[in-house]
């Protein structure tokens, strides 16, 4: 509409019209005016699609107020932020996902309430951690796995309210203080064998079956406040569910969804809906509504079907406008409809989907080739993003070790990553991080880090196993034939305590 340019999450091979948060929210333009009249003689989920296509959309996914974080998507109220996803009120931090609640967060994965983490993965309420993993309530702290109450430890596992203390090992102040000077996580080479030194320490460690804190009849895993939630993974603050994905920050009484929430209730079968969501069925990315059915990014709307791309309306059938009564009439002959076309009951099916399959976070949980994908008619995009203007290229091996050595001009170049071969830049803020907390410049582009810390958790699924304590069977995300020690919860829980 305004002919500015913006970032996106729309390809400009996608074909799909875009305008930037301003326009699209502004009063200028009317969703309504792409409405259609259903047809009975063709299958709906061809014409939902079409209509998506039809209808300009929200160039990326935000939501609040967002200041200085045009980089970020599914996001909301934050500021000074970069490449986040799936994250809310957050200040200052950079390359996250899932993190709400955060502030100076550097490369997160799943971080609520936190402060100046680095490369840490399902952390909550902690300070100042560096490489940690399935910690609450720690602070002054590095390479810890499941530490619960910890200050100024290093290299620990499993431990439980401690403090100075070093591989598991008691020290005094001033004997973990000395230990300390002798440790320089600016240095690449220390930082790997810092790493390698955690993972050689959790092979003699016994994990529990499942994550999760603060829970009342609950089966799954990593999840936090949460009671009569079922074969549900990373869930915070959910009350009565069931197969549940990334759901935080408040629902209840919601079944089959994936990731959002924010108050969200009495819904079923959605993905990335919620704040002050109320009975929403099939549908994506529908926000502040109630009562939407087949709904594809709606807001502030209610009594709606079949509609996409539409804000403050209600009453409304594939963007049309009717009546109360022409509606209430109108939507149970649909849905007898798409009963006899077995539609009804149905998500939007991966043929429709707007992206790449490859390019989706689908495709890390449940990986596909692209002969499978295509075979199935799934969309697939060999689309790769051109390489930035910089002054030169660095490869990762080039590097120096220390981040004290770092060149001057290294905002003004690219990495090579020692991965994929991508390039990759180091923003100004980013240095400035990395030289207050001591810690070496990274060797491997922003997503390929991801996916790193994405395969050092376990799959959203789960296994029947023995305990290999007491020998009780056990519901656990850790499958058989993986190496590590897996005890139930009576058998962690003394372990630990």
């Amino acid at each position: 509409m305004c002919r500015k340019r913006t970032p996106t999450e729309h390809p400009s091979h996608a074909h799909q019209p875009i305008y930037c948060r301003e326009c699209w929210h502004s009063d200028r333009w009317d969703a309504r005016s792409f409405g259609r009249d259903f047809d009975f003689n063709r299958p709906f989920f061809g014409q939902w699609k079409e209509l998506k296509r039809a209808t300009p959309a929200q160039a990326l996914s935000l939501q609040g107020t967002n200041e200085n974080s045009e980089y970020t998507h599914l996001a909301g109220d934050c500021k000074n932020c970069y490449l986040i996803m799936h994250a809310d009120h957050n200040e200052d931090c950079y390359y996250g996902y899932g993190v709400k609640h955060c502030k100076s967060c550097v490369d997160a994965y799943n971080n609520f309430y936190c402060e100046l983490c680095y490369d840490s993965i399902d952390c909550h309420r902690c300070y100042g951690l560096v490489s940690c993993q399935d910690c609450i309530n720690c602070a002054a702290s590095a390479f810890l796995r499941d530490c619960v109450g910890c200050t100024n430890c290093f290299l620990c596992i499993g431990a439980r309210n401690k403090t100075y203390c070093f591989e598991n090992k008691q020290f005094s102040k001033e004997e973990y203080g000395a230990k300390m000077l002798e440790i320089n996580t600016g240095s690449q080479r220390e930082y790997l064998r810092l790493k390698a030194r955690q993972k050689e320490m959790e092979k003699g460690y016994a994990f529990r079956a499942f994550q999760g804190h603060n829970l009342e009849n609950c089966s799954g895993s990593q999840l936090y406040n949460c009671k009569d939630v079922h074969h549900s993974f990373d869930c915070d603050d959910v009350e009565h569910g069931k197969f549940l994905y990334q759901i935080v920050i408040g629902a209840k009484d919601v079944y089959d969804a994936y990731q959002y929430g924010n108050n969200f209730q009495m819904s079923y079968e959605n993905s990335i809906c919620g704040l002050n969501g109320y009975r929403y069925c099939f549908c994506h990315e529908t926000h502040w509504s109630t009562d939407i059915l087949y709904g594809w990014y709606i807001e502030n709307c209610k009594n709606c079907f079949g509609c996409a791309s539409m804000h403050h309306q209600k009453y409304c059938i594939l963007n049309k406008q009717y009546t109360e009564k022409e509606y209430l009439e109108l939507v149970p002959k649909i849905i007898s409809h798409m009963k006899r076309t077995n539609e009804w009951g149905e998500f939007l099916p991966l043929t429709h989907i707007l992206h790449g399959y490859n390019k989706t976070t689908a495709f890390l949980h449940y990986p596909m080739s692209k002969q499978e994908a295509l075979a199935g008619g799934i969309p697939w995009d060999d689309y790769e993003v051109p390489p930035p203007e910089v002054d030169r290229v660095i490869e990762a091996s080039e590097l120096p070790d220390d981040i004290d050595d770092s060149p001057n001009d290294i905002v003004r170049c690219a990495i090579q990553c020692e991965v994929t071969g991508k390039l990759f830049r180091i923003t100004p803020q980013e240095l400035i991080f990395y030289k207050r907390m001591r810690l070496p410049l990274p060797r491997r582009d922003w997503d390929q880090r991801h996916v790193d810390r994405f395969n050092n958790r376990t799959p959203r699924k789960l296994w029947t196993r023995s305990c290999m304590k007491c020998g009780k069977e056990m519901q656990t995300t850790y499958s058989p034939e993986r190496p590590e020690i897996v005890y139930c919860e009576n058998c962690y829980l003394k372990e630990v305590y």
